[in-house]
Order: structure tokens, then C-alpha cells, then sequence
């Protein structure tokens, strides 16, 4: 069953052949996807779909208003035009579905989860939408428990994904597992990362992500304030929490990274180009692009885990991790 409302997309995905249990799909195409019927655009696959878009299907009523921000910052040319792709959380197999590992009596199926999204969801997508399908174009982002898979999956599948942002990611699972598992890597994966934290947010997950910052860079990410030149992109966020409110209000900052507009000198060379192109006698308008000034990081924090984050994200409804 698929419905539409204006841009976005809606569609049931029965049970996985994995195993995994069914939910919707919420596809958010830019203005600029009608424009052009031969133009194909990047994808972003974000964690938790139903509080992305609308208020109606979010947590508590607050969503990301991903879709406007993204129309945002395209008609200011900030940011390329992307589609995103808002895959719904299953309720009560949440915690099941975004970690890798079974840690205090639950968890433990992202793989499977991560088939389903690979191996049904992307490819759906793909069929139906005028999508650039290859990994360089391809990214995929969460928050809290949702940001801890979307590493994951990254770092699983970077053949699929080239790009990766966890908001507030619970990095403190099965005792920081995360950390431990990128501590292993023998070379870098040709990642793209954005990791953030809010400075509302409990003192202890602060640490943890500071602690998965710093073993990024050991292990060959690089920052830079220039957006595509940056492998890593670390944000300490001011008066941020670990809430949908917050993850929206920066949202906008994880598409500058994520999908930063082309570069300085391909658009020097259209405008050489169009004003060679008036000076034959050909009118133009000139171009718009404008190029995004990346913030810059502020970065904090230490390393740990609080056990009564454990008892939160098991005892709060399916889409809270306080």
C-alpha cells in the first residue's frame, strides 16, 4: 500500500525475509525532483522516520521538520537536493532492531536489521525513485539509539554507504562495544562521519562521544572546516538535549556536512562559462549557488557509561533513549 502527501511518500513494508518486523517508509522528495524527469538525486536514510517529518507521527508530537529545512537550505543553495528516506522504528523491537549486540537482556538484531535496509528497503527505493544509487551518493543517519546503528551499518556496509551521522549516538551499549570495535580497525573505512552532543545531555554520554571522537582521529579521520574536505565533523551543541526538539533544531547542520553544494571552483567555472556565454550574445541570469560556511567544532567531553541510561531506554516509550 503506498499513499502520498505532497512530497512525502508513504509506504508498508510487510515482515522482513530476515526476520525482522514490518513498518513504514516515509520518502521526502525536494521540489527540484519534478523539475528535471531525468535528473537523479543522493539519498539519506534516517533512523526513527516517523519523527523526522511530521508532528502527527512523532514522538510526543515534535518532529525534525526534516523535510523543510532540507527545502530550506536546497533554495539557498547551502545544499545539494537529496532525497530522504525516513524508515519508521518497529515500536517494541526498537532497541532489538538498532543494536548490534544483546547487552543487560536485550538487543542484539541490527544485522538483521541492517539486511532488511540493505537488501529490501534501499532497493525498493531505488526502483521506484530516480535515485543516484551508488554509495557515493548514499548516506544514513539517527539519532540516540538510531545513531548508534547508523555507525554501525556504515561501518558493516561502507560498499552501501559513504556518508554517516549520529546524532547523540548511545555509544555507551554493551559497554561501549562501538568504541571498542573501532579500536580494532586496521585502516579507516572511506567514511564520511558526523557525530554530535548536546551540552544539556548527561555528563557521562558527553564523555563517551568525546572518547569515539578521539579514536576517529586515531585511527585516520581528519576535520576540516571546509565541509568536503572533512572526513569527521564533531559538534558540542549548546543548550542541546536528548530529545527530537534538539536533533531538529541542528538537522540543518548535519546536511551542510552531509551534503555540502558543489565546490568553489566548479562554480567559478559555470560562471566563467555563462558570462563567456553573454559575452557571444547569450543572456543568462548568472548563478545562484552560494557556498555553506561550515560551523566550526567545538569539542568536549570524557568517556563512560551510566547504568540507569540502560533502565531509561528500556522502561520509556519506544522512541525516547533518556
Amino acid at each position: 500500500m503506498t499513499t502520498s502527501h505532497a512530497a512525502l511518500h508513504v509506504h508498508q513494508f510487510a515482515r522482513s525475509r530476515h526476520g525482522v518486523a514490518g513498518r513504514h517508509v516515509r520518502v521526502w522528495l525536494p521540489k527540484h525532483y519534478h523539475d528535471d524527469p531525468e535528473r537523479r538525486f543522493p539519498v539519506l536514510y534516517l533512523m526513527d522516520g516517523q519523527n523526522v517529518f511530521e508532528p502527527d507521527t512523532a514522538f510526543a508530537g515534535v518532529s525534525w521538520r526534516a523535510g523543510q529545512t532540507a527545502q530550506k537550505l536546497v533554495d539557498k543553495g547551502r545544499i545539494e537536493a537529496a532525497i530522504l528516506v525516513g524508515v519508521d522504528n518497529s515500536g517494541r523491537h526498537r532497541i532489538d532492531d538498532y543494536t548490534p549486540e544483546p547487552f543487560g537482556g536485550a538487543g542484539g538484531h541490527a544485522f538483521d536489521f541492517g539486511r532488511m535496509l540493505t537488501d529490501e528497503i534501499k532497493p525498493f527505493v531505488d526502483a521506484h525513485y530516480r535515485t543516484l544509487g551508488d554509495r557515493e551518493h548514499t548516506a544514513i543517519a539517527g539519532a540516540s539509539l538510531g545513531g548508534l546503528f547508523a555507525l554501525h551499518l556504515a561501518l558493516s556496509r561502507p560498499d552501501v554507504f559513504s556518508r554517516a551521522a549520529a546524532l547523540s549516538p548511545t555509544v555507551w551499549w554493551g559497554n561501549g562495544a562501538i568504541l571498542r570495535r573501532i579500536a580494532r580497525l586496521r585502516e579507516r573505512p572511506p567514511l564520511r562521519i558526523w557525530i554530535d552532543i548536546g551540552k544539556c545531555e548527561a555528563p557521562l554520554l558527553r564523555q563517551q562521544v568525546r572518547t569515539l571522537h578521539d579514536l576517529l582521529l586515531e585511527k585516520g579521520w581528519q576535520k576540516s572546516r571546509v565541509a568536503r574536505r572533512a572526513s569527521l565533523r564533531h559538534a558540542d551543541v549548546a543548550r542541546g538535549r536528548h530529545d527530537e526538539a534538539s536533533w531538529g533544531k541542528r538537522f540543518d547542520r548535519v546536511l551542510k556536512f552531509l551534503f555540502p553544494p558543489p565546490a568553489r571552483k566548479a562554480v567559478a567555472r559555470k560562471v566563467v562559462s555563462l558570462r563567456n556565454g553573454a559575452k557571444q550574445g547569450t543572456h543568462t541570469r548568472g548563478d545562484r549557488h552560494r557556498q555553506s560556511s561550515p560551523e566550526s567544532d567545538t569539542d568536549r567531553g570524557l568517556a563512560h557509561r551510566s547504568t540507569t541510561r540502560l533502565r531509561s531506554e528500556r522502561t520509556k516509550g519506544p522512541e525516547e533513549d533518556q
